[in-house]
């Protein structure tokens, strides 16, 4: 059945609704037509557009980075024509050094040099102005963020998306190729290369007291230090002179003994081989020509180990007189020995340890002597010294001797090489070596030195002199008076202690059970204990060994070495060094460098003299524990770095220097209580250029040939840096075009999910349009229907 409403016109309402509908459809439409988008806002597609954000982001970062990848490739473009270039002054220089090396060329060679050496200068210009000098702009690993990248293995989307072209070895000035380096020269004032020379090689050869040093007949020694093969890892090179009548010959004498010294096994050996040390010989503008030796890579020192070689390096007693400086160093006993026959008196029965240390030792030689009281004779002593100290492996690497040692005279202890260096002993409550009456860690016996010692008998009353050795420093004497009774007697030497800053610092504490004492340390300080006199009242020595007074004479003076530091390296000034004596006197010092990439690297050593750890009591020690942890510290930077001994600026204090042909490093130097440890504490010391480096030179036959050699190692040279540009160009290429690739897919995807697809639109337009046209129609009929009732009611 029909119903006819008049209030409610349900058809015009749902007419009104899709009309509604159909003009929104229609404006949606037509925005898409007209932007050409699917989504023109997010409450088109809301997901979609999201994704498509992504997409156009992604887009905008590949773009920037092919543009930086295209700015990379240009500046790798600039390095290889300066390359190309160098490689011309390369040609250029080879044929100068050629036409210098020919022994039928008549003209002087100092005009070839001239422009030699201009040549090399213009390579070092070129090789900076493109900055691939050694710490140029370039030379370094050049990151470029190009973007596209993906996480994945641990690896982040920003590193995968990076490309990066390591130049720090691909350096090209002269040092780089091997025409420049750091040298190491003799004294350019001794002339040992002119033949009418008072000092020329062929006097220093014929000189017997020169040839009388030698440890081998016809051979002459010199030892080399630096990164991997320093301290007791030194290498030593061992110089035949047999048909050497010249300074060339010499040179060519010595590079074949440095070849076969880098031939050897071990790593040391490797390590310098790798630092690439010749020998050559060099004029000065006098005429006067002196040996050198020469690295391009690596910071070293060099020294002699006879008198030969110590003439050889120019230090001759005068211009005059071609005898080699002497390299003796003496320590000689503070008293007489036993006397041959005497027997070790009573007391003395035990086991004596006699220190040796310094002298290039990384850690104390300990030799062990047995002796029994009323057996051993002075001569038996004797012979039993001489014994250990010929048959220590170290003390004659470190060419320490004893000399010809007489029963009941004093003992005389040599090094060969000049260095400073001490002799110690311990239990020998007699001092049957002359060396003095300190006590054992048990007496007679035990260990060389102890943070704790007890007394063997009760005390007894009476004035008593003590001497200690803290950490084996020079004697602290203290006079004390001892009662019957244990504890007061510990007070007495407790009392002397505390007014003594020496033996305060040490942490020295006597302490009393019953009637027995006990001294120890109590930071754990080592120390040793000499009772001087016959009294016993403390009751540390035996009851009938009688102590002598410590004279403290049992070391060497001042090094007499003359070592050679590589001049056009970076070096620190000659620190100080002081032997580091207390457990809590702990220095910590930090080396640091930056690395190709500019990163700081830095390492911490810590010098100590305690239970945990003993690598301060010499400076030779320190410096070995210095270079152990530089060289384990696995760190290419820091592994460039040597410390090495010099003497100071007085001329033999024995003092720390640090090396390298980094471009600059620094070492700080912590504080500790009693300053003892390396000097100038609190402080960065920062490292500078020392001098000048060596350059190839063609003003002689000899030096003519050798630079034929190195410029033939130079082309080989750059043409490994050209490589590694040539790899990071394609590589540069390669990575653009991935990220060309990946561009065009992503403004594809976005694409698909933002653009419009016109075809549909259009079809959508003119369904909309009929729509429209159809709904305002019917709209028009609905709204007339209500009209149709009236005609009823006019019935």
């Amino acid at each position: 059945m029909s119903v006819f409403r008049v209030n409610t016109n349900v058809s015009s309402l749902q007419s009104r609704e899709f009309l509604r509908q159909t003009s929104e459809s229609q404006g949606r439409t037509i925005s898409r037509v007209t932007s050409g988008l699917r989504i023109v806002s997010s409450g088109d597609d809301a997901a979609g557009l999201a994704v498509a954000n992504s997409l156009r982001s992604d887009q905008t970062t590949l773009s920037q980075g092919i543009r930086n990848a295209n700015d990379g490739l240009s500046t790798l473009q600039t390095l290889d024509g300066g390359m190309n270039n160098i490689g011309r002054l390369l040609d250029r220089a080879r044929t100068l050094a050629t036409q210098s090396a020919s022994g039928t060329f008549s003209g002087d060679r100092n005009v070839l040099n001239t422009e030699f050496s201009s040549v090399i200068g213009e390579i070092d210009r070129q090789a900076q102005a493109v900055g691939l000098t050694t710490g140029g702009t370039f030379a370094r690993s050049l990151s470029v963020f190009i973007g596209g990248g993906r996480a994945a293995s641990g690896i982040t989307s920003t590193a995968n998306g990076s490309v990066a072209v390591d130049l720090s070895n691909a350096t090209v000035d002269a040092r780089s190729l091997g025409l420049r380096g750091v040298q190491a020269q003799g004294v350019a004032a001794t002339d040992i290369g002119t033949g009418s020379a008072a000092t020329s090689v062929q006097a220093i050869l014929a000189n017997t007291t020169n040839t009388g040093s030698q440890a081998a007949s016809g051979a002459t020694d010199f030892y080399f230090r630096g990164a991997g093969f320093s301290d007791s890892n030194r290498v030593r090179v061992s110089v035949n002179t047999n048909g050497v009548t010249d300074i060339d010959t010499a040179v060519t004498s010595i590079n074949a003994a440095i070849d076969t010294a880098g031939n050897g096994t071990t790593a040391s050996a490797t390590a310098f081989k790798n630092a690439g040390i010749r020998a050559a010989a060099v004029t000065d503008s006098s005429g006067r020509r002196s040996l050198s030796f020469t690295s391009a890579s690596s910071a070293f020192q060099v020294s002699a180990g006879d008198r030969t070689a110590n003439a050889l390096l120019g230090n001759v007693t005068s211009a005059s007189d071609p005898t080699g400086l002497t390299l003796a160093n003496t320590v000689t006993g503070a008293g007489n020995t036993l006397a041959s026959a005497s027997t070790v008196a009573a007391g003395g029965t035990g086991t004596i340890t006699v220190r040796v240390q310094g002298a290039n030792l990384t850690s104390p030689v300990d030799l062990s002597l047995s002796v029994t009281t009323g057996t051993t004779t002075g001569a038996q002593l004797i012979a039993s010294l001489t014994s250990a100290v010929a048959g220590n492996a170290s003390l004659q690497a470190a060419g320490i001797s004893l000399g010809t040692a007489t029963a009941g005279s004093a003992l005389v202890f040599n090094n060969s090489r000049g260095e400073r260096f001490e002799v110690l002993a311990s239990g020998d409550l007699t001092n049957a070596l002359g060396l003095g009456s300190y006590r054992g860690s048990t007496g007679a016996s035990g260990t060389f030195d102890y943070a704790s010692v007890a007394g063997t008998t009760a005390v007894s009353a009476g004035a008593q002199t003590l001497e200690f050795s803290i950490g084996g420093g020079a004697k602290v004497a203290i006079t004390a008076t001892a009662t019957a009774v244990g504890q007061t007697s510990a007070d007495a030497l407790n009392t002397q202690f505390a007014t003594n800053s020496t033996l305060l610092a040490a942490g020295l504490n006597a302490t009393a059970a019953g009637n027995l004492v006990t001294i120890s340390s109590s930071n754990g300080t080592s120390f040793r204990l000499n009772t001087v006199g016959v009294a016993n009242n403390f009751g540390f020595n035996t009851a009938v060994a009688t102590g002598v007074a410590d004279t403290g004479n049992t070391q060497a003076g001042n090094t007499t070495i003359n070592a050679f530091t590589s001049a056009g390296s970076q070096q620190t000034s000659t620190l100080a060094f002081s032997a580091i004596r207390n457990a809590d006197d702990d220095q910590t010092i930090t080396i640091a460098a930056n690395d190709s990439s500019g990163a700081t690297q830095s390492l911490a050593v810590t010098l100590a003299n305690d239970g945990t750890s003993r690598n301060a009591r010499t400076v030779d020690e320190a410096i070995s524990a210095i270079n152990t942890q530089l060289q384990q510290s696995n760190n290419a930077t820091l592994q460039r770095i040597v410390a090495v001994k010099t003497k100071d600026a007085s001329g033999g204090a024995e003092g720390i220097r640090f090396a390298s042909t980094l471009s600059s490093f620094r070492v700080a130097i912590g504080t500790n209580k009693s300053g003892t440890g390396i000097g100038s504490q609190g402080t960065v010391v920062t490292a500078a250029t020392a001098g000048t480096g060596s350059t190839a030179s063609i003003d002689s036959q000899a030096g003519a040939a050798q630079a034929v050699t190195a410029l033939s190692a130079a082309v080989a040279s750059l043409g490994t840096a050209q490589a590694t540009v040539g790899r990071g160009q394609n590589q540069f290429t390669f990575a653009v075009n991935l990220a060309q690739s990946q561009l065009t897919n992503l403004a594809a995807s976005e694409s698909r999910i933002r653009d419009a697809d016109l075809a549909e639109e259009a079809a959508n337009l003119t369904r909309g349009q009929i729509l429209l046209q159809a709904g305002i129609s019917a709209l028009a009929q609905a709204n007339s229907a209500p009209q149709q009732v009236l005609s009823l009611l006019r019935g």
